[in-house]
Formats: structure tokens, C-alpha cells, sequence
């Protein structure tokens, strides 16, 4: 078991500092850390540890700043229920790697709200996403308060800083593990790759532990009565905050809120066979349409079907355009899924894989409605791929892809 060190947090209510356990929780929205993260962290506030939990997003869904900053207050209500406390906060900024974050502290409690303020996935900009910001490294997000741009580096160095200044010994977040189209929000799973990337160069011993999201529900019930009847209470604090959630004790019961709060299910670090890691690389391409925003990165953010944002279009490209992937680490593959732009007017009918190890593997005609070509091939350890296009149709002006997916083979076998 992990030996937990105290941290020394200023209290308000005492005259000398308090000594105690430190644990940080990063989720993309305002609701996330009380459907998906409790009862760990009640858990931890009546242990009488030091709780900070930041929201990387505003969740503002694009109903304007009354809307966020009324979630904002919602947590701040739950929180102070969760400490037994009356919901009096201080509220001021710290800065972070550059960046100004605005935080809110209850009075009379080692207890810590972050607040970065990026706009959500359902906010309608599709190139001010998180998502995107993960994905392109090009890509840049200004928070709603009007604060500085941030990039891919910029987001992972303000953690970083955040995980420092607040030194937890337990890092908890949503699902580092899944992959873009799983069924989770798009900004649940982002919110937690850059967590689990951050948190690697973070040196103070700790664990970091990730949660499942929306696909919760597909799981067994696994609270006991009291514990969903106190994390319901819970939400219920929060809810008046925010009218698109559930509101009643029988409303949140009878409906999805309830399958959510009713479990509590953590998932393993991200490795191992079966995953789809296209999200993990860096994805460049011979061109991409900046101006719908079909670039390069769309082709591994997990939208497939009628939605054109998520796919990656070539600026008048055909025969002759590639799409390349790059890894930081190797990656031990034995399955690629292509799918075709679901539009018969552009279809890829030939291509090529070639592999950073040397190999190749040449690919047919793909689907023209977008349905999936499975490639399976012997395992291979690799940093990179890139797919060319070597034919398409006599229709085609702008060929390109809806999504690459790069599956992970099991290990290799280890010799006697």
C-alpha cells in the first residue's frame, strides 16, 4: 500500500496550519466528479483530507456565462454539504504555468475548486474543442473569462504546475483507458488523457485512478442503498444550480442521473491488447480543410455516420494523399479499421499502409457508405504508419477519411 504523506494547508477557521493527506481530482465538467468520481470524494472529506478537484471545461453547452457560472455555484453548494459546512467560499485566482485559474476555497476547510473555463464539445465550436486541442497540436482554445489562449503544451504544462502547487498523493479522473466513440463524452475522455500525461512527469509518489464515464451504466450496480441515497443527496445540492439535470429525488431515480449515480467503477491504466490508440498519436496529413475543419485530426477523433465535422478531408486531393500517424512510444498492432468518407462521390478504392518498422500492406476498395474495412495482420511493434491513397473513383475530388482506428495485440510471447 502507498504511504500517504501530509500536506500543510492553511485553514482559515485555526490559527496554525492543518496536516493532512492530499487528493486531486481533474473531470471536464461541473457534475462529472459527483455522477462518476463520489463516493471517493465525500470519502476523502470525511477522512479529513485535503480535496481539490478541478474542471477543466466551463460546461457551458453554449448557453452563456449565467448558465456556467450557476454550475460553478452548484458545486460549490455540493461541496459544502459534502463537508457539512455552510457554502461560504473565498474566491481569487492563482496562476499556473502562465495562466491565470480561478479558484474557490471554503471557508473553515482544506477544501479547493479549480476552475480553467474551456468551452465544452456540445458549445458548438468545432475547432475550440478539447478534444481538438488534445488531437492537433496547432490547435488553440481560449477560456471563456477571456484568459490567454491555451495549446496542447500550454494544457499539460498548467497541470502539471496545479499537481505540484497541490501535491496530491491520489490523483483521480474520468476514463484515460476507452477511446473516442465508446459511448463517453468526447471532453471525459480528453479531460483524462491530458491528466494521465501530465501526472507521468509529476514526481511525488502517488496513484492515479480513473473512472468510467456515460458507459457506467452498462455496468453492474455496485453502491449499497445509504451510499446511492447520500451520493443522490449530493447532486441534488448541485442541481438547482443547473436546470438541465434531473431535480427531483424520483426524477433522478426513474432516469439515467440514476444508472449513474447508483455506481462507482474504476478502470485500468491505458495499456494492453485491444485498444484503439489512433488518439494517441500525433497526426499530420499532405493537406486537410481548415475551413470546415476536416483536418488531419478528425480522422481518430471516433465520430463516424452523417457527421462531416468528423471527418478528415483533403483540400482537393486524390490520388497521392497520405495521412501519417506517430507515436511517442511503440505500439504492438495486429488490426487497423479504415472507413471511408460515407459520401459515394469520393470513394478510395486503393492504398497503402507502410509501417515505421518497413513493412507494407497494400489495402482494396473501401466501403463507399463508410462501413468498416478490418485489416488484420501478424503483430508488429511500431512508432508510426502512413496511409497513401493510390486510387479512387473517377468522381472524386476530395478524397479522404471518416476514421482510423489502430488496434493493440497482445503481447509477445516470452521465450523459456
Amino acid at each position: 500500500m502507498l504511504a500517504l504523506t501530509p500536506a500543510t494547508v492553511p485553514d482559515p477557521a485555526m490559527t496554525t496550519p492543518v496536516a493532512c493527506v492530499s487528493t486531486m481530482t481533474v473531470v471536464a465538467h461541473e457534475d462529472d466528479d459527483l455522477l462518476f468520481v463520489n463516493p471517493e470524494i465525500s470519502d476523502d472529506i470525511s477522512a479529513g483530507r485535503c480535496v481539490t478537484t478541478l474542471y477543466v471545461t466551463s460546461g457551458d453547452a453554449a448557453r452563456g456565462p449565467a448558465y456556467w457560472r450557476g454550475r460553478e455555484e452548484g458545486e460549490m453548494a455540493a461541496y459544502a454539504r459534502m463537508a457539512a459546512r455552510p457554502s461560504r467560499w473565498t474566491e481569487d485566482t492563482l496562476t499556473a504555468d502562465g495562466h491565470t485559474v480561478h479558484r474557490a476555497t471554503l471557508d473553515g476547510a482544506p477544501i479547493t475548486l479549480l476552475f480553467l473555463r474551456l468551452p465544452d464539445r456540445v458549445g458548438g465550436w468545432p475547432d475550440r474543442t478539447l478534444q481538438l486541442l488534445w488531437l492537433d497540436p496547432s490547435t488553440q482554445v481560449r477560456p471563456l473569462d477571456d484568459g490567454p489562449a491555451y495549446t496542447r503544451a500550454g494544457l499539460l504544462g498548467v497541470l502539471g504546475s496545479l499537481l505540484t502547487i497541490q501535491q496530491p498523493r491520489v490523483i483521480r479522473t474520468l476514463d484515460f483507458r476507452g477511446a473516442y466513440g465508446d459511448g463517453d463524452h468526447d471532453d471525459h475522455h480528453t479531460a483524462a488523457y491530458f491528466l494521465w500525461d501530465a501526472q507521468r512527469r509529476y514526481r511525488t509518489p502517488h496513484r492515479t485512478i480513473g473512472h468510467l464515464g456515460y458507459p457506467v451504466d452498462r455496468q453492474p450496480a455496485n453502491l449499497t442503498a445509504a451510499q446511492y441515497e447520500t451520493k443522490l443527496g449530493y447532486f441534488l445540492t448541485y442541481a438547482p444550480h443547473d436546470p438541465v439535470v434531473c431535480q427531483t429525488v424520483d426524477w433522478c431515480t426513474r432516469g439515467t442521473y440514476g444508472a449513474y449515480l447508483r455506481r462507482n467503477v474504476t478502470v485500468g491504466p491505458p495499456t494492453g491488447p485491444g485498444r484503439n490508440v489512433a488518439a494517441q498519436a500525433r497526426v499530420t496529413a499532405s493537406s486537410g480543410n481548415a475551413a470546415t475543419v476536416q483536418v488531419p485530426a478528425k480522422a481518430v477523433d471516433g465520430r463516424l455516420g452523417a457527421d462531416l465535422i468528423g471527418e478528415w478531408v483533403t483540400a482537393g486531393e486524390t490520388a497521392g494523399a497520405w495521412l501519417d500517424l506517430r507515436w511517442p512510444a511503440p505500439q504492438r498492432l495486429d488490426r487497423i479499421v479504415l472507413h471511408d468518407r460515407p459520401d459515394p462521390a469520393n470513394r478510395i478504392t486503393a492504398g497503402v499502409l507502410r509501417f515505421s518498422d518497413g513493412s507494407r500492406i497494400t489495402v482494396g476498395p473501401l466501403p463507399d457508405d463508410g462501413a468498416p474495412l478490418l485489416l488484420t495482420f501478424a503483430p508488429r511493434t511500431v512508432t508510426g504508419l502512413r496511409f497513401t491513397i493510390t486510387a479512387v473513383s473517377a468522381t472524386t475530388t476530395d478524397a479522404g477519411l471518416a476514421e482510423i482506428h489502430t488496434i493493440t495485440a497482445a503481447p509477445a510471447a516470452r521465450r523459456p
